[in-house]
Protein backbone atom coordinates (compact mmCIF):
# COMPACT_ATOMS: atom_id res chain seq x y z
CA UNK A 1 0.00 0.00 0.00
CA UNK A 2 1.63 3.32 -1.04
CA UNK A 3 2.03 5.96 1.66
CA UNK A 4 0.39 8.95 -0.03
CA UNK A 5 0.27 12.39 1.60
CA UNK A 6 -3.10 14.08 1.69
CA UNK A 7 -1.74 16.92 -0.46
CA UNK A 8 -3.97 17.21 -3.52
CA UNK A 9 -1.13 17.89 -5.96
CA UNK A 10 0.74 14.79 -4.81
CA UNK A 11 -2.32 12.59 -5.21
CA UNK A 12 -2.96 14.04 -8.67
CA UNK A 13 0.64 13.23 -9.60
CA UNK A 14 0.14 9.67 -8.37
CA UNK A 15 -2.90 9.27 -10.62
CA UNK A 16 -1.01 10.69 -13.60
CA UNK A 17 1.98 8.42 -12.97
CA UNK A 18 -0.11 5.26 -12.51
CA UNK A 19 -1.87 5.93 -15.80
CA UNK A 20 1.41 6.63 -17.57
CA UNK A 21 2.65 3.24 -16.42
CA UNK A 22 -0.71 1.65 -17.41
CA UNK A 23 -1.42 0.21 -13.97
CA UNK A 24 -4.55 2.23 -13.19
CA UNK A 25 -6.81 -0.85 -12.84
CA UNK A 26 -4.38 -2.40 -10.35
CA UNK A 27 -4.21 0.88 -8.45
CA UNK A 28 -8.00 0.73 -8.08
CA UNK A 29 -7.81 -2.77 -6.56
CA UNK A 30 -4.94 -1.79 -4.26
CA UNK A 31 -6.57 1.38 -2.99
CA UNK A 32 -10.28 0.66 -2.81
CA UNK A 33 -10.36 -0.46 0.85
CA UNK A 34 -7.85 1.90 2.47
CA UNK A 35 -8.10 4.90 0.10
CA UNK A 36 -11.60 4.64 -1.41
CA UNK A 37 -11.71 8.25 -2.59
CA UNK A 38 -8.45 7.88 -4.48
CA UNK A 39 -9.52 4.47 -5.78
CA UNK A 40 -12.56 6.12 -7.34
CA UNK A 41 -10.19 8.00 -9.66
CA UNK A 42 -9.21 4.66 -11.19
CA UNK A 43 -12.64 3.04 -11.39
CA UNK A 44 -13.00 3.99 -15.04
CA UNK A 45 -9.61 2.39 -15.75
CA UNK A 46 -10.76 -0.84 -14.14
CA UNK A 47 -14.15 -0.87 -15.89
CA UNK A 48 -12.56 -0.15 -19.26
CA UNK A 49 -10.03 -2.95 -18.82
CA UNK A 50 -12.75 -5.47 -17.91
CA UNK A 51 -14.99 -4.47 -20.83
CA UNK A 52 -12.07 -4.61 -23.25
CA UNK A 53 -10.98 -8.06 -22.09
CA UNK A 54 -14.50 -9.50 -22.37
CA UNK A 55 -14.88 -8.05 -25.86
CA UNK A 56 -11.46 -9.32 -26.89
CA UNK A 57 -12.23 -12.83 -25.68
CA UNK A 58 -15.28 -12.89 -27.95
CA UNK A 59 -13.24 -11.55 -30.88
CA UNK A 60 -10.51 -14.15 -30.34
CA UNK A 61 -13.11 -16.89 -30.52
CA UNK A 62 -14.22 -15.49 -33.90
CA UNK A 63 -10.60 -15.28 -35.07
CA UNK A 64 -10.15 -18.93 -34.15
CA UNK A 65 -13.03 -19.86 -36.43
CA UNK A 66 -11.78 -17.64 -39.27
CA UNK A 67 -8.21 -19.01 -39.10
CA UNK A 68 -9.20 -22.61 -38.43
CA UNK A 69 -6.72 -24.95 -40.11
CA UNK A 70 -3.91 -22.36 -40.22
CA UNK A 71 -1.01 -22.26 -37.78
CA UNK A 72 -1.52 -19.14 -35.67
CA UNK A 73 -1.17 -17.89 -32.12
CA UNK A 74 -2.02 -14.81 -30.11
CA UNK A 75 0.47 -13.17 -27.75
CA UNK A 76 0.85 -10.24 -25.36
CA UNK A 77 -2.41 -8.47 -24.39
CA UNK A 78 -5.27 -10.92 -23.73
CA UNK A 79 -3.11 -13.93 -22.79
CA UNK A 80 -1.00 -11.89 -20.39
CA UNK A 81 -4.13 -10.30 -18.93
CA UNK A 82 -5.66 -13.65 -18.08
CA UNK A 83 -2.60 -15.75 -17.27
CA UNK A 84 0.20 -13.37 -16.19
CA UNK A 85 -1.36 -10.50 -14.25
CA UNK A 86 -1.91 -10.05 -10.51
CA UNK A 87 -5.66 -9.56 -11.09
CA UNK A 88 -6.73 -11.60 -14.15
CA UNK A 89 -8.54 -9.58 -16.77
CA UNK A 90 -7.33 -6.16 -15.59
CA UNK A 91 -4.21 -5.74 -17.73
CA UNK A 92 -4.49 -2.75 -20.06
CA UNK A 93 -4.07 -3.46 -23.78
CA UNK A 94 -5.54 -1.92 -26.88
CA UNK A 95 -5.34 -4.51 -29.65
CA UNK A 96 -4.91 -8.20 -30.37
CA UNK A 97 -1.58 -9.51 -31.66
CA UNK A 98 -1.87 -12.50 -33.98
CA UNK A 99 1.11 -14.40 -35.40
CA UNK A 100 0.92 -16.43 -38.62
CA UNK A 101 3.70 -17.76 -40.82
CA UNK A 102 4.81 -15.76 -43.88
CA UNK A 103 3.63 -18.70 -45.99
CA UNK A 104 0.08 -18.37 -44.64
CA UNK A 105 -0.16 -14.59 -44.30
CA UNK A 106 -1.97 -14.20 -47.63
CA UNK A 107 -4.51 -16.86 -46.71
CA UNK A 108 -5.07 -15.33 -43.27
CA UNK A 109 -5.56 -11.84 -44.75
CA UNK A 110 -7.97 -13.16 -47.38
CA UNK A 111 -10.06 -14.97 -44.76
CA UNK A 112 -10.29 -11.86 -42.59
CA UNK A 113 -11.38 -9.75 -45.55
CA UNK A 114 -13.97 -12.35 -46.54
CA UNK A 115 -15.29 -12.25 -42.95
CA UNK A 116 -15.93 -8.51 -43.19
CA UNK A 117 -12.73 -7.21 -41.60
CA UNK A 118 -11.03 -4.18 -43.15
CA UNK A 119 -7.38 -3.23 -43.59
CA UNK A 120 -6.45 -0.42 -41.18
CA UNK A 121 -3.09 0.51 -42.75
CA UNK A 122 -2.32 3.40 -45.04
CA UNK A 123 -1.05 2.82 -48.56
CA UNK A 124 2.49 4.04 -47.80
CA UNK A 125 2.75 1.72 -44.79
CA UNK A 126 2.11 -1.38 -46.89
CA UNK A 127 4.42 -0.17 -49.65
CA UNK A 128 7.30 0.49 -47.23
CA UNK A 129 10.46 -0.93 -48.84
CA UNK A 130 11.57 -2.12 -45.38
CA UNK A 131 8.63 -4.51 -45.18
CA UNK A 132 7.03 -4.18 -41.71
CA UNK A 133 6.59 -7.37 -39.72
CA UNK A 134 2.88 -6.76 -39.23
CA UNK A 135 -0.21 -5.29 -40.85
CA UNK A 136 -3.45 -4.18 -39.22
CA UNK A 137 -7.11 -5.11 -39.51
CA UNK A 138 -10.28 -3.84 -37.86
CA UNK A 139 -13.09 -6.25 -37.03
CA UNK A 140 -16.75 -5.50 -37.89
CA UNK A 141 -17.19 -4.59 -34.20
CA UNK A 142 -14.22 -2.20 -34.23
CA UNK A 143 -11.50 -4.34 -32.60
CA UNK A 144 -7.99 -3.71 -33.91
CA UNK A 145 -5.66 -6.63 -34.57
CA UNK A 146 -1.99 -6.60 -35.47
CA UNK A 147 -1.49 -9.46 -37.91
CA UNK A 148 2.18 -10.41 -37.62
CA UNK A 149 4.35 -12.61 -39.81
CA UNK A 150 7.33 -11.64 -37.63
CA UNK A 151 7.54 -10.89 -33.91
CA UNK A 152 9.71 -7.83 -34.71
CA UNK A 153 8.18 -5.07 -36.81
CA UNK A 154 11.12 -3.00 -38.08
CA UNK A 155 13.33 -4.65 -40.70
CA UNK A 156 16.49 -3.00 -39.33
CA UNK A 157 15.81 -4.43 -35.87
CA UNK A 158 14.66 -7.79 -37.25
CA UNK A 159 18.09 -8.31 -38.80
CA UNK A 160 19.71 -8.01 -35.36
CA UNK A 161 17.88 -11.02 -33.92
CA UNK A 162 17.03 -14.61 -34.89
CA UNK A 163 13.37 -15.00 -33.91
CA UNK A 164 11.83 -17.67 -36.14
CA UNK A 165 8.07 -17.47 -36.61
CA UNK A 166 8.00 -21.07 -37.82
CA UNK A 167 9.72 -22.39 -34.69
CA UNK A 168 7.45 -20.36 -32.41
CA UNK A 169 4.32 -21.70 -34.11
CA UNK A 170 5.64 -25.27 -33.88
CA UNK A 171 5.82 -24.85 -30.10
CA UNK A 172 2.45 -23.09 -29.63
CA UNK A 173 0.05 -24.35 -26.98
CA UNK A 174 -3.65 -23.95 -26.25
CA UNK A 175 -4.70 -21.99 -23.16
CA UNK A 176 -8.13 -21.18 -21.73
CA UNK A 177 -9.28 -17.65 -22.38
CA UNK A 178 -12.68 -16.31 -21.44
CA UNK A 179 -15.25 -19.04 -21.98
CA UNK A 180 -13.19 -20.75 -24.68
CA UNK A 181 -9.53 -21.40 -25.50
CA UNK A 182 -6.96 -19.99 -27.88
CA UNK A 183 -3.54 -20.70 -29.34
CA UNK A 184 -0.71 -18.99 -27.46
CA UNK A 185 3.08 -19.04 -27.17
CA UNK A 186 4.67 -21.72 -25.05
CA UNK A 187 5.95 -20.42 -21.71
CA UNK A 188 9.63 -20.10 -22.68
CA UNK A 189 8.79 -18.18 -25.84
CA UNK A 190 6.32 -16.00 -23.94
CA UNK A 191 8.83 -14.92 -21.27
CA UNK A 192 11.67 -14.40 -23.75
CA UNK A 193 9.44 -12.37 -26.05
CA UNK A 194 7.96 -10.28 -23.23
CA UNK A 195 11.49 -9.29 -22.21
CA UNK A 196 12.62 -8.63 -25.79
CA UNK A 197 9.51 -6.61 -26.59
CA UNK A 198 9.79 -4.63 -23.35
CA UNK A 199 13.44 -3.83 -24.00
CA UNK A 200 12.92 -2.80 -27.63
CA UNK A 201 10.15 -0.41 -26.58
CA UNK A 202 12.20 0.96 -23.67
CA UNK A 203 11.17 -1.11 -20.62
CA UNK A 204 10.10 2.26 -19.19
CA UNK A 205 6.57 1.41 -18.03
CA UNK A 206 5.75 -0.60 -14.95
CA UNK A 207 3.19 -2.65 -16.88
CA UNK A 208 5.94 -4.15 -19.06
CA UNK A 209 8.12 -4.84 -16.02
CA UNK A 210 5.14 -6.48 -14.34
CA UNK A 211 4.58 -8.75 -17.37
CA UNK A 212 8.12 -10.08 -17.02
CA UNK A 213 7.74 -10.46 -13.26
CA UNK A 214 4.55 -12.50 -13.51
CA UNK A 215 5.91 -14.85 -16.19
CA UNK A 216 9.24 -15.24 -14.36
CA UNK A 217 7.37 -16.34 -11.23
CA UNK A 218 5.81 -19.16 -13.26
CA UNK A 219 9.17 -20.31 -14.69
CA UNK A 220 10.53 -23.67 -13.58
CA UNK A 221 13.03 -24.33 -16.39
CA UNK A 222 15.43 -21.39 -16.50
CA UNK A 223 17.93 -23.36 -18.61
CA UNK A 224 15.41 -23.36 -21.46
CA UNK A 225 14.83 -19.63 -21.07
CA UNK A 226 18.56 -18.92 -21.19
CA UNK A 227 18.97 -21.18 -24.23
CA UNK A 228 16.08 -19.45 -26.03
CA UNK A 229 17.55 -16.03 -25.24
CA UNK A 230 20.88 -17.08 -26.74
CA UNK A 231 19.16 -18.57 -29.79
CA UNK A 232 17.21 -15.37 -30.45
CA UNK A 233 20.06 -13.02 -29.54
CA UNK A 234 17.92 -11.63 -26.73
CA UNK A 235 20.35 -12.16 -23.84
CA UNK A 236 20.85 -8.45 -23.13
CA UNK A 237 17.13 -7.70 -23.36
CA UNK A 238 16.37 -10.48 -20.90
CA UNK A 239 19.07 -9.31 -18.51
CA UNK A 240 18.00 -5.65 -18.52
CA UNK A 241 14.29 -6.30 -18.08
CA UNK A 242 14.64 -9.00 -15.42
CA UNK A 243 17.17 -6.88 -13.49
CA UNK A 244 14.65 -4.03 -13.38
CA UNK A 245 11.92 -6.47 -12.43
CA UNK A 246 14.01 -7.97 -9.63
CA UNK A 247 14.95 -4.55 -8.26
CA UNK A 248 11.42 -3.16 -8.37
CA UNK A 249 9.22 -6.19 -7.72
CA UNK A 250 11.60 -8.64 -6.05
CA UNK A 251 11.19 -11.07 -8.95
CA UNK A 252 12.87 -14.41 -8.18
CA UNK A 253 15.53 -15.12 -10.81
CA UNK A 254 18.60 -17.39 -10.69
CA UNK A 255 21.63 -15.84 -8.98
CA UNK A 256 23.88 -16.72 -11.91
CA UNK A 257 21.54 -15.39 -14.61
CA UNK A 258 23.93 -12.69 -15.82
CA UNK A 259 26.73 -15.23 -16.19
CA UNK A 260 24.48 -17.68 -18.04
CA UNK A 261 23.39 -14.92 -20.40
CA UNK A 262 26.96 -13.74 -20.98
CA UNK A 263 26.42 -10.24 -19.60
CA UNK A 264 29.69 -8.41 -19.08
CA UNK A 265 30.60 -6.59 -15.88
CA UNK A 266 30.90 -3.35 -17.86
CA UNK A 267 27.39 -3.58 -19.27
CA UNK A 268 25.90 -4.44 -15.89
CA UNK A 269 27.67 -1.45 -14.31
CA UNK A 270 26.15 0.82 -16.97
CA UNK A 271 22.62 -0.57 -16.65
CA UNK A 272 22.72 -0.48 -12.84
CA UNK A 273 23.88 3.13 -12.91
CA UNK A 274 21.12 4.08 -15.36
CA UNK A 275 18.46 2.41 -13.22
CA UNK A 276 19.67 4.39 -10.19
CA UNK A 277 19.74 7.68 -12.10
CA UNK A 278 16.43 7.13 -13.93
CA UNK A 279 14.32 4.63 -11.96
CA UNK A 280 11.36 3.39 -13.96
CA UNK A 281 8.62 4.17 -11.36
CA UNK A 282 9.60 7.85 -11.42
CA UNK A 283 9.31 8.20 -15.20
CA UNK A 284 6.35 10.13 -16.61
CA UNK A 285 7.45 10.76 -20.19
CA UNK A 286 8.63 8.75 -23.16
CA UNK A 287 12.16 10.11 -23.49
CA UNK A 288 14.53 8.95 -20.76
CA UNK A 289 17.98 7.48 -20.24
CA UNK A 290 16.37 4.24 -19.00
CA UNK A 291 14.41 3.91 -22.23
CA UNK A 292 17.45 4.71 -24.39
CA UNK A 293 19.55 1.96 -22.80
CA UNK A 294 16.82 -0.69 -22.97
CA UNK A 295 16.01 0.08 -26.62
CA UNK A 296 19.70 -0.36 -27.43
CA UNK A 297 19.59 -4.05 -26.44
CA UNK A 298 21.53 -6.07 -28.98
CA UNK A 299 23.13 -9.53 -28.98
CA UNK A 300 26.29 -9.20 -26.88
CA UNK A 301 27.39 -6.57 -24.40
CA UNK A 302 29.67 -4.78 -26.87
CA UNK A 303 26.92 -4.37 -29.43
CA UNK A 304 24.58 -2.98 -26.80
CA UNK A 305 27.06 -0.41 -25.47
CA UNK A 306 27.83 0.69 -29.04
CA UNK A 307 24.10 1.03 -29.77
CA UNK A 308 23.64 3.17 -26.63
CA UNK A 309 26.15 5.70 -27.95
CA UNK A 310 24.77 5.63 -31.48
CA UNK A 311 21.17 6.05 -30.36
CA UNK A 312 22.12 8.91 -28.05
CA UNK A 313 23.74 10.84 -30.90
CA UNK A 314 20.85 10.06 -33.26
CA UNK A 315 18.36 11.22 -30.65
CA UNK A 316 20.04 14.61 -30.28
CA UNK A 317 20.21 15.03 -34.08
CA UNK A 318 16.54 14.08 -34.43
CA UNK A 319 15.45 16.59 -31.78
CA UNK A 320 17.46 19.37 -33.43
CA UNK A 321 16.07 18.55 -36.85
CA UNK A 322 12.53 18.41 -35.50
CA UNK A 323 12.85 21.79 -33.80
CA UNK A 324 13.91 23.40 -37.09
CA UNK A 325 11.42 21.64 -39.32
CA UNK A 326 8.17 23.31 -40.27
CA UNK A 327 5.12 21.18 -39.43
CA UNK A 328 3.68 19.32 -42.40
CA UNK A 329 0.33 17.65 -42.80
CA UNK A 330 0.68 14.94 -45.38
CA UNK A 331 -2.45 13.44 -46.85
CA UNK A 332 -2.23 9.69 -46.35
CA UNK A 333 -4.29 7.41 -48.53
CA UNK A 334 -5.98 4.33 -47.05
CA UNK A 335 -4.52 1.06 -48.29
CA UNK A 336 -6.07 -0.24 -51.50
CA UNK A 337 -5.99 -3.66 -53.16
CA UNK A 338 -2.76 -2.86 -55.00
CA UNK A 339 -0.98 -1.82 -51.78
CA UNK A 340 -2.14 -4.98 -50.02
CA UNK A 341 -0.92 -7.12 -52.91
CA UNK A 342 2.44 -5.32 -52.89
CA UNK A 343 2.83 -5.99 -49.17
CA UNK A 344 1.89 -9.67 -49.41
CA UNK A 345 4.28 -10.18 -52.32
CA UNK A 346 7.09 -8.47 -50.41
CA UNK A 347 6.56 -10.76 -47.42
CA UNK A 348 6.45 -13.82 -49.66
CA UNK A 349 9.64 -12.74 -51.42
CA UNK A 350 11.31 -12.25 -48.05
CA UNK A 351 10.23 -15.75 -46.99
CA UNK A 352 11.04 -17.41 -50.31
CA UNK A 353 7.42 -18.30 -51.03
CA UNK A 354 6.80 -19.34 -54.64
CA UNK A 355 3.40 -18.82 -56.19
Amino acid sequence: MPDLPAHEATRALFVETARHHRVGPLAHVLLRELEPDLATEFKIDRDTAIANHVSTSITLDAIGQILDGLAWATFKGPVLSEHAHPVPGLRIYHDIDILVSPHELRQAATRLLDAGWTVADFRDMLRNVDTPGEMHFISPSGTLIDLHWSMINMASTRRQFSVSTYEILERRVTVPLGLSSTWALDHTDALTHVCLHAALTGAHRMLLILDADQLARQTADWDSVVARAHHWGAQTALAIVLARSSALLNTPVPENLDGALGISTGLRMVTNAVDRIAPVPALRREASLARLVARSSRPGSGGTLTAVGTRGIQGVAHRLATSRRQPTHLHREPADTAALEAYLRAVETHAGVTR
